[in-house]
Protein backbone atom coordinates (compact mmCIF):
# COMPACT_ATOMS: atom_id res chain seq x y z
CA UNK A 1 0.00 0.00 0.00
CA UNK A 2 2.90 2.47 -0.48
CA UNK A 3 1.46 3.81 -4.01
CA UNK A 4 -2.37 4.58 -3.03
CA UNK A 5 -3.50 8.08 -2.30
CA UNK A 6 -5.29 7.43 0.96
CA UNK A 7 -9.39 8.47 0.09
CA UNK A 8 -12.16 9.06 2.31
CA UNK A 9 -13.95 6.36 0.68
CA UNK A 10 -10.96 4.36 -0.06
CA UNK A 11 -8.60 2.55 2.11
CA UNK A 12 -8.50 6.10 4.67
CA UNK A 13 -6.85 5.07 7.27
CA UNK A 14 -3.47 6.31 7.17
CA UNK A 15 -1.97 3.35 9.62
CA UNK A 16 -4.38 0.51 9.07
CA UNK A 17 -2.72 -2.66 7.04
CA UNK A 18 -5.73 -3.79 5.23
CA UNK A 19 -6.37 -7.47 4.80
CA UNK A 20 -5.93 -8.41 0.48
CA UNK A 21 -8.95 -9.48 -1.22
CA UNK A 22 -8.26 -11.72 -3.69
CA UNK A 23 -11.01 -13.72 -5.49
CA UNK A 24 -14.75 -13.37 -5.48
CA UNK A 25 -17.39 -16.65 -6.71
CA UNK A 26 -20.91 -16.00 -6.27
CA UNK A 27 -22.23 -14.05 -3.07
CA UNK A 28 -18.54 -14.66 -1.53
CA UNK A 29 -15.43 -12.69 -1.30
CA UNK A 30 -11.62 -14.40 -0.14
CA UNK A 31 -8.33 -12.58 0.99
CA UNK A 32 -5.14 -13.86 0.75
CA UNK A 33 -5.36 -15.32 4.09
CA UNK A 34 -7.72 -18.13 3.24
CA UNK A 35 -10.57 -16.12 4.68
CA UNK A 36 -14.08 -16.42 3.16
CA UNK A 37 -16.70 -12.98 3.41
CA UNK A 38 -20.42 -12.76 2.02
CA UNK A 39 -20.38 -9.46 0.03
CA UNK A 40 -23.44 -8.01 1.83
CA UNK A 41 -22.93 -4.94 0.89
CA UNK A 42 -22.29 -5.50 -2.98
CA UNK A 43 -18.49 -4.05 -3.18
CA UNK A 44 -19.24 -1.36 -0.72
CA UNK A 45 -22.46 -0.32 -2.01
CA UNK A 46 -25.29 -2.13 -4.20
CA UNK A 47 -22.72 -2.85 -6.98
CA UNK A 48 -21.92 -6.46 -7.77
CA UNK A 49 -25.58 -8.03 -8.55
CA UNK A 50 -25.02 -10.86 -10.35
CA UNK A 51 -22.10 -11.97 -8.09
CA UNK A 52 -18.60 -12.44 -8.31
CA UNK A 53 -16.92 -14.82 -11.51
CA UNK A 54 -20.12 -14.57 -13.68
CA UNK A 55 -17.85 -16.54 -16.34
CA UNK A 56 -20.76 -15.31 -19.16
CA UNK A 57 -19.85 -11.79 -19.00
CA UNK A 58 -15.81 -12.43 -18.67
CA UNK A 59 -16.75 -14.47 -21.93
CA UNK A 60 -18.57 -11.40 -23.47
CA UNK A 61 -16.02 -9.14 -21.97
CA UNK A 62 -12.98 -11.08 -23.81
CA UNK A 63 -15.12 -11.23 -27.23
CA UNK A 64 -15.72 -8.09 -27.49
CA UNK A 65 -12.40 -6.86 -26.61
CA UNK A 66 -10.77 -8.94 -29.54
CA UNK A 67 -13.34 -7.49 -31.93
CA UNK A 68 -13.76 -4.08 -30.91
CA UNK A 69 -12.88 -2.26 -27.81
CA UNK A 70 -13.91 1.52 -29.02
CA UNK A 71 -14.43 3.37 -32.34
CA UNK A 72 -14.50 6.26 -33.54
CA UNK A 73 -17.85 8.00 -32.32
CA UNK A 74 -17.37 11.10 -34.48
CA UNK A 75 -17.75 9.28 -37.73
CA UNK A 76 -19.19 5.54 -37.42
CA UNK A 77 -22.25 3.98 -35.35
CA UNK A 78 -21.88 0.15 -33.74
CA UNK A 79 -24.10 -2.80 -33.65
CA UNK A 80 -23.38 -3.90 -30.39
CA UNK A 81 -24.38 -0.80 -28.80
CA UNK A 82 -27.40 -0.03 -30.82
CA UNK A 83 -27.99 -3.35 -30.15
CA UNK A 84 -27.57 -2.99 -26.31
CA UNK A 85 -29.39 0.42 -26.17
CA UNK A 86 -32.77 -1.32 -27.52
CA UNK A 87 -32.46 -3.86 -24.77
CA UNK A 88 -31.89 -0.91 -21.80
CA UNK A 89 -34.73 0.80 -22.92
CA UNK A 90 -36.69 -2.15 -23.47
CA UNK A 91 -36.45 -2.80 -19.74
CA UNK A 92 -37.06 0.77 -18.87
CA UNK A 93 -40.53 2.12 -18.11
CA UNK A 94 -42.99 2.85 -21.56
CA UNK A 95 -41.81 5.91 -23.54
CA UNK A 96 -38.13 5.88 -21.99
CA UNK A 97 -37.13 5.34 -25.92
CA UNK A 98 -33.63 6.82 -25.92
CA UNK A 99 -30.26 5.83 -24.05
CA UNK A 100 -26.77 7.05 -23.94
CA UNK A 101 -23.93 5.60 -22.17
CA UNK A 102 -20.55 6.93 -19.94
CA UNK A 103 -18.01 5.48 -17.64
CA UNK A 104 -19.98 5.43 -13.90
CA UNK A 105 -22.52 7.01 -11.66
CA UNK A 106 -20.93 10.33 -11.16
CA UNK A 107 -20.91 10.77 -14.66
CA UNK A 108 -24.34 9.59 -15.35
CA UNK A 109 -26.32 11.91 -12.69
CA UNK A 110 -24.01 15.03 -13.91
CA UNK A 111 -25.50 14.24 -17.58
CA UNK A 112 -28.64 13.60 -16.60
CA UNK A 113 -28.80 17.09 -15.26
CA UNK A 114 -27.28 18.63 -18.55
CA UNK A 115 -29.77 16.99 -20.63
CA UNK A 116 -32.21 18.37 -18.52
CA UNK A 117 -30.93 21.88 -18.70
CA UNK A 118 -31.00 21.26 -22.69
CA UNK A 119 -34.54 20.82 -22.56
CA UNK A 120 -35.53 23.40 -20.76
CA UNK A 121 -32.92 25.94 -22.75
CA UNK A 122 -34.78 24.04 -26.07
CA UNK A 123 -38.06 25.13 -24.43
CA UNK A 124 -37.64 28.75 -24.25
CA UNK A 125 -36.64 28.98 -20.67
CA UNK A 126 -33.66 30.61 -18.79
CA UNK A 127 -33.30 28.50 -15.75
CA UNK A 128 -29.93 27.62 -13.91
CA UNK A 129 -30.65 25.85 -10.76
CA UNK A 130 -31.14 22.39 -9.79
CA UNK A 131 -33.26 21.04 -6.76
CA UNK A 132 -32.69 18.16 -4.73
CA UNK A 133 -32.71 16.89 -1.10
CA UNK A 134 -30.97 16.93 1.88
CA UNK A 135 -29.46 13.61 3.15
CA UNK A 136 -28.90 11.80 -0.18
CA UNK A 137 -25.57 11.23 -2.06
CA UNK A 138 -25.48 11.51 -5.85
CA UNK A 139 -21.78 11.34 -7.07
CA UNK A 140 -18.35 12.95 -6.10
CA UNK A 141 -17.64 15.67 -8.93
CA UNK A 142 -17.52 18.86 -7.45
CA UNK A 143 -20.93 19.96 -9.30
CA UNK A 144 -22.74 16.88 -8.36
CA UNK A 145 -21.42 17.30 -4.63
CA UNK A 146 -22.83 20.56 -4.49
CA UNK A 147 -26.56 19.12 -5.89
CA UNK A 148 -26.32 16.33 -3.64
CA UNK A 149 -27.17 16.48 0.17
CA UNK A 150 -24.72 14.09 2.16
CA UNK A 151 -22.76 17.00 4.09
CA UNK A 152 -20.21 14.07 4.86
CA UNK A 153 -18.41 14.39 1.62
CA UNK A 154 -20.14 18.16 0.61
CA UNK A 155 -18.67 20.06 2.85
CA UNK A 156 -15.09 20.04 2.42
CA UNK A 157 -15.45 21.32 -1.14
CA UNK A 158 -18.37 23.85 -0.41
CA UNK A 159 -16.11 27.33 -1.50
CA UNK A 160 -16.13 25.73 -4.74
CA UNK A 161 -19.63 25.45 -4.86
CA UNK A 162 -22.36 27.90 -7.05
CA UNK A 163 -25.49 26.92 -4.62
CA UNK A 164 -27.90 25.02 -6.22
CA UNK A 165 -31.18 24.19 -3.71
CA UNK A 166 -32.46 21.76 -1.15
CA UNK A 167 -35.44 20.60 0.19
CA UNK A 168 -36.18 18.20 3.28
CA UNK A 169 -35.42 14.31 2.47
CA UNK A 170 -38.74 11.89 2.99
CA UNK A 171 -37.89 10.49 5.84
CA UNK A 172 -40.77 9.57 7.48
CA UNK A 173 -38.51 7.55 10.75
CA UNK A 174 -37.33 10.79 11.57
CA UNK A 175 -41.14 12.77 11.28
CA UNK A 176 -42.11 15.13 13.88
CA UNK A 177 -43.41 12.70 17.05
CA UNK A 178 -46.96 12.40 17.12
CA UNK A 179 -47.30 13.78 13.14
CA UNK A 180 -49.03 10.88 11.21
CA UNK A 181 -47.73 9.77 7.55
CA UNK A 182 -50.25 11.89 6.02
CA UNK A 183 -49.47 15.07 7.56
CA UNK A 184 -45.89 14.06 7.01
CA UNK A 185 -45.89 13.85 3.17
CA UNK A 186 -48.27 16.55 3.14
CA UNK A 187 -45.89 18.95 4.78
CA UNK A 188 -42.93 17.82 2.50
CA UNK A 189 -45.34 18.51 -0.70
CA UNK A 190 -46.07 22.05 0.53
CA UNK A 191 -42.25 22.97 1.24
CA UNK A 192 -41.62 21.57 -2.35
CA UNK A 193 -43.84 23.52 -3.49
CA UNK A 194 -43.06 26.65 -2.40
CA UNK A 195 -39.33 26.00 -3.11
CA UNK A 196 -40.44 25.69 -6.39
CA UNK A 197 -42.75 29.02 -6.59
CA UNK A 198 -39.97 31.07 -4.32
CA UNK A 199 -37.41 29.85 -7.14
CA UNK A 200 -38.61 29.92 -10.58
CA UNK A 201 -34.82 29.13 -12.20
CA UNK A 202 -35.09 25.96 -10.78
CA UNK A 203 -35.24 23.34 -13.94
CA UNK A 204 -34.92 19.91 -12.69
CA UNK A 205 -35.79 17.63 -9.05
CA UNK A 206 -33.55 14.92 -8.70
CA UNK A 207 -34.07 12.14 -6.02
CA UNK A 208 -33.05 8.76 -5.54
CA UNK A 209 -36.16 7.03 -5.51
CA UNK A 210 -35.41 4.97 -1.94
CA UNK A 211 -32.20 6.73 -0.51
CA UNK A 212 -28.77 4.56 -0.18
CA UNK A 213 -25.81 5.40 1.74
CA UNK A 214 -26.89 8.94 3.53
CA UNK A 215 -30.21 7.37 4.95
CA UNK A 216 -29.74 3.72 4.81
CA UNK A 217 -32.73 2.53 2.41
CA UNK A 218 -35.28 5.08 3.29
CA UNK A 219 -37.86 4.68 1.02
CA UNK A 220 -40.97 7.89 0.87
CA UNK A 221 -44.50 7.85 1.73
CA UNK A 222 -46.97 6.43 -0.58
CA UNK A 223 -47.91 9.19 -2.45
CA UNK A 224 -44.70 11.18 -2.55
CA UNK A 225 -43.38 11.07 -5.65
CA UNK A 226 -46.73 10.95 -7.51
CA UNK A 227 -47.85 14.32 -5.54
CA UNK A 228 -43.89 15.72 -6.59
CA UNK A 229 -44.64 14.86 -10.30
CA UNK A 230 -47.65 16.65 -10.40
CA UNK A 231 -46.16 19.71 -9.34
CA UNK A 232 -43.30 19.38 -12.07
CA UNK A 233 -45.36 18.91 -14.40
CA UNK A 234 -47.19 22.25 -13.89
CA UNK A 235 -44.04 24.19 -13.91
CA UNK A 236 -42.52 22.09 -16.71
CA UNK A 237 -39.63 20.62 -14.36
CA UNK A 238 -38.12 17.47 -15.01
CA UNK A 239 -38.16 14.39 -12.54
CA UNK A 240 -34.19 12.54 -12.72
CA UNK A 241 -34.21 9.96 -11.12
CA UNK A 242 -31.01 8.52 -9.27
CA UNK A 243 -31.58 4.97 -10.41
CA UNK A 244 -27.17 4.36 -9.66
CA UNK A 245 -28.26 2.29 -6.40
CA UNK A 246 -31.92 1.44 -7.29
CA UNK A 247 -31.72 0.09 -10.54
CA UNK A 248 -31.66 -3.02 -12.03
CA UNK A 249 -33.67 -5.29 -9.88
CA UNK A 250 -32.12 -4.35 -6.68
CA UNK A 251 -35.47 -3.11 -5.19
CA UNK A 252 -37.33 -5.98 -6.43
CA UNK A 253 -38.39 -3.84 -9.35
CA UNK A 254 -36.85 -2.96 -13.00
CA UNK A 255 -35.72 -0.04 -11.36
CA UNK A 256 -36.45 1.70 -7.73
CA UNK A 257 -39.20 4.64 -8.99
CA UNK A 258 -41.28 1.30 -10.57
CA UNK A 259 -42.22 0.96 -6.76
CA UNK A 260 -44.14 4.22 -6.56
CA UNK A 261 -45.31 4.84 -10.26
CA UNK A 262 -43.33 5.66 -13.28
CA UNK A 263 -42.93 9.45 -12.49
CA UNK A 264 -39.37 9.91 -13.92
CA UNK A 265 -38.31 12.17 -17.12
CA UNK A 266 -34.74 10.68 -16.71
CA UNK A 267 -33.38 7.92 -15.58
CA UNK A 268 -30.09 7.77 -14.20
CA UNK A 269 -27.89 4.44 -14.02
CA UNK A 270 -24.84 2.78 -12.87
CA UNK A 271 -23.51 0.27 -10.31
CA UNK A 272 -25.81 -2.87 -11.25
CA UNK A 273 -25.97 -2.01 -14.99
CA UNK A 274 -22.74 -3.91 -15.17
CA UNK A 275 -22.53 -5.59 -11.53
CA UNK A 276 -19.07 -4.09 -11.12
CA UNK A 277 -17.25 -6.03 -14.52
CA UNK A 278 -16.52 -2.50 -16.25
CA UNK A 279 -16.91 1.04 -15.62
CA UNK A 280 -20.76 1.85 -16.74
CA UNK A 281 -23.19 3.99 -16.10
CA UNK A 282 -26.02 5.41 -18.35
CA UNK A 283 -28.60 7.97 -18.59
CA UNK A 284 -32.17 6.86 -20.70
CA UNK A 285 -34.45 9.46 -21.38
CA UNK A 286 -38.45 9.67 -21.96
CA UNK A 287 -38.95 10.62 -25.44
CA UNK A 288 -41.01 13.83 -24.59
CA UNK A 289 -37.57 15.31 -23.52
CA UNK A 290 -35.63 13.63 -26.50
CA UNK A 291 -38.19 15.11 -28.74
CA UNK A 292 -37.97 18.36 -27.32
CA UNK A 293 -34.28 18.63 -27.79
CA UNK A 294 -34.27 17.41 -31.17
CA UNK A 295 -37.03 19.35 -32.56
CA UNK A 296 -34.80 22.51 -31.09
CA UNK A 297 -31.99 21.75 -33.61
CA UNK A 298 -29.17 20.45 -31.97
CA UNK A 299 -27.79 17.60 -30.63
CA UNK A 300 -27.11 16.72 -26.75
CA UNK A 301 -24.27 18.99 -25.46
CA UNK A 302 -22.02 16.31 -24.19
CA UNK A 303 -19.65 13.33 -25.50
CA UNK A 304 -16.61 12.04 -23.21
CA UNK A 305 -13.97 9.64 -24.50
CA UNK A 306 -15.53 6.40 -22.91
CA UNK A 307 -19.10 7.46 -24.08
CA UNK A 308 -20.79 4.82 -25.80
CA UNK A 309 -18.26 2.39 -26.11
CA UNK A 310 -18.79 -1.13 -27.82
CA UNK A 311 -16.59 -2.96 -24.93
CA UNK A 312 -19.02 -1.41 -22.35
CA UNK A 313 -21.72 -2.29 -24.36
CA UNK A 314 -21.29 -5.94 -24.79
CA UNK A 315 -20.58 -6.27 -20.72
CA UNK A 316 -23.50 -4.30 -19.82
CA UNK A 317 -25.52 -6.17 -22.43
CA UNK A 318 -24.45 -9.45 -21.00
CA UNK A 319 -25.17 -8.68 -17.67
CA UNK A 320 -29.07 -7.29 -18.34
CA UNK A 321 -29.49 -10.69 -20.35
CA UNK A 322 -28.28 -12.63 -17.43
CA UNK A 323 -30.22 -10.87 -14.60
CA UNK A 324 -33.38 -11.50 -17.06
CA UNK A 325 -32.62 -15.04 -18.17
CA UNK A 326 -32.67 -16.02 -14.12
CA UNK A 327 -35.63 -14.05 -13.17
CA UNK A 328 -33.37 -11.67 -10.58
CA UNK A 329 -35.38 -9.17 -10.13
CA UNK A 330 -38.68 -11.15 -9.04
CA UNK A 331 -35.46 -12.54 -6.57
CA UNK A 332 -34.82 -9.96 -5.31
CA UNK A 333 -38.49 -9.09 -4.27
CA UNK A 334 -38.94 -12.33 -2.58
CA UNK A 335 -35.55 -13.18 -1.16
CA UNK A 336 -35.42 -9.57 -0.41
CA UNK A 337 -38.82 -9.70 1.51
CA UNK A 338 -37.67 -12.74 3.53
CA UNK A 339 -34.33 -11.12 4.55
CA UNK A 340 -36.47 -8.17 6.07
CA UNK A 341 -38.87 -10.01 7.96
CA UNK A 342 -35.74 -11.74 9.62
CA UNK A 343 -34.31 -8.51 10.14
CA UNK A 344 -37.42 -7.07 12.07
CA UNK A 345 -37.00 -9.58 14.45
CA UNK A 346 -33.50 -8.25 15.78
CA UNK A 347 -35.87 -4.84 17.04
CA UNK A 348 -35.72 -7.45 20.05
CA UNK A 349 -32.75 -5.99 20.34
CA UNK A 350 -32.99 -2.14 22.20
CA UNK A 351 -30.54 -0.99 19.50
CA UNK A 352 -31.88 -1.77 16.37
CA UNK A 353 -34.41 1.30 15.71
CA UNK A 354 -35.17 0.27 12.38
CA UNK A 355 -35.64 -1.88 9.86
CA UNK A 356 -36.54 -0.58 6.05
CA UNK A 357 -35.86 -0.77 2.65
CA UNK A 358 -37.13 -2.56 -0.74
CA UNK A 359 -35.93 -5.62 -2.38
CA UNK A 360 -32.20 -6.71 -1.82
CA UNK A 361 -31.99 -2.58 -0.66
CA UNK A 362 -31.96 -2.70 3.06
CA UNK A 363 -30.97 -0.75 6.22
CA UNK A 364 -31.26 -1.29 9.97
CA UNK A 365 -30.90 2.25 11.68
CA UNK A 366 -29.51 2.19 14.98
CA UNK A 367 -30.48 3.79 18.36
CA UNK A 368 -29.65 3.95 21.95
CA UNK A 369 -33.72 3.73 23.06
CA UNK A 370 -36.09 2.73 20.42
CA UNK A 371 -39.01 4.88 21.82
CA UNK A 372 -37.32 8.06 22.19
CA UNK A 373 -34.78 7.47 19.27
CA UNK A 374 -31.90 8.29 20.75
CA UNK A 375 -28.72 8.21 18.99
CA UNK A 376 -25.37 6.95 20.17
CA UNK A 377 -22.53 9.28 20.68
CA UNK A 378 -20.85 9.99 17.59
CA UNK A 379 -17.59 9.15 18.78
CA UNK A 380 -18.01 5.99 20.35
CA UNK A 381 -18.85 5.09 16.43
CA UNK A 382 -21.59 2.45 17.28
CA UNK A 383 -22.24 1.70 13.11
CA UNK A 384 -18.26 1.13 13.01
CA UNK A 385 -18.26 -1.18 15.41
CA UNK A 386 -20.98 -3.55 14.36
CA UNK A 387 -19.23 -3.26 10.70
CA UNK A 388 -16.07 -4.39 12.55
CA UNK A 389 -17.90 -7.17 14.57
CA UNK A 390 -19.82 -8.09 11.79
CA UNK A 391 -16.15 -9.10 9.55
CA UNK A 392 -15.38 -11.63 12.25
CA UNK A 393 -18.74 -13.47 11.52
CA UNK A 394 -17.52 -13.50 8.12
CA UNK A 395 -19.99 -10.35 6.65
CA UNK A 396 -18.90 -7.26 4.51
CA UNK A 397 -21.25 -4.39 5.84
CA UNK A 398 -21.43 -0.93 4.94
CA UNK A 399 -21.80 1.23 7.86
CA UNK A 400 -22.95 4.67 7.41
CA UNK A 401 -24.43 7.62 9.04
CA UNK A 402 -25.85 10.80 8.92
CA UNK A 403 -29.79 10.43 9.61
CA UNK A 404 -29.77 12.98 11.84
CA UNK A 405 -28.95 16.81 11.75
CA UNK A 406 -27.02 14.83 7.88
CA UNK A 407 -23.82 14.32 10.34
CA UNK A 408 -24.45 11.93 13.26
CA UNK A 409 -26.85 8.67 13.77
CA UNK A 410 -25.64 5.15 12.51
CA UNK A 411 -26.92 2.83 10.44
CA UNK A 412 -25.78 0.20 8.09
CA UNK A 413 -26.78 -0.43 4.28
CA UNK A 414 -27.30 -4.19 3.00
CA UNK A 415 -27.10 -4.66 -0.64
CA UNK A 416 -26.04 -8.53 -1.61
CA UNK A 417 -25.78 -9.89 -4.27
CA UNK A 418 -29.26 -10.09 -6.36
CA UNK A 419 -28.59 -13.55 -6.78
CA UNK A 420 -29.20 -14.06 -2.82
CA UNK A 421 -30.86 -17.83 -2.06
CA UNK A 422 -32.78 -17.69 1.19
CA UNK A 423 -30.50 -20.23 2.77
CA UNK A 424 -27.53 -17.23 2.57
CA UNK A 425 -29.89 -14.40 3.61
CA UNK A 426 -30.42 -17.08 6.72
CA UNK A 427 -26.60 -16.92 6.90
CA UNK A 428 -26.34 -13.22 7.06
CA UNK A 429 -29.12 -12.73 9.19
CA UNK A 430 -26.91 -14.94 11.71
CA UNK A 431 -24.02 -13.33 11.54
CA UNK A 432 -25.96 -9.19 11.68
CA UNK A 433 -27.91 -10.90 14.85
CA UNK A 434 -24.18 -12.01 16.58
CA UNK A 435 -22.57 -8.92 15.71
CA UNK A 436 -25.12 -6.42 16.66
CA UNK A 437 -25.81 -8.39 19.85
CA UNK A 438 -21.81 -8.25 20.54
CA UNK A 439 -21.75 -4.33 20.34
CA UNK A 440 -24.30 -3.51 21.96
CA UNK A 441 -23.39 -5.94 25.02
CA UNK A 442 -20.34 -4.40 25.00
CA UNK A 443 -21.71 -0.85 24.81
CA UNK A 444 -24.05 -1.35 27.73
CA UNK A 445 -20.42 -2.49 29.50
CA UNK A 446 -19.18 0.57 28.89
Amino acid sequence: MKHIINSQLICANYNKDYPMIERGEGIYLFDKSGNKYIDTSGCTAAVTHIGHGNEAISKALYEQSKKLAVHPTHLFYNEELDNYLANLCAFAPEGFNRAWTISGGTEAVENGIKIAYQYQKAKGYKRTKVLARWGSYHGNSISILDVGGLKARRDFYTDLMIGHHHVSPCFSYRKEEGMTEEQYEDFLIQEFKATIEAHPEIFCFLAEPIVGAALGAAGPTKNYFKRIKEICVAHDILLIADEVMTGFGRTGTNFGINNYGDHADILCCAKGISSGYFPLGAIIIHDRVFNAIKESGHPFYSGQTYSCMPLAAAVGNANLEYIKEHQLVENSRVVGAYLKAKLETLKEIECVGDVRGEGLFLGIEFVKNQKSKAIFDPSYLFNKKVEANALKEGLVTYACRGTVNLLEGDHMLFAPPITLTKEEADLIFEGMKNAIKNTYSAFLKG
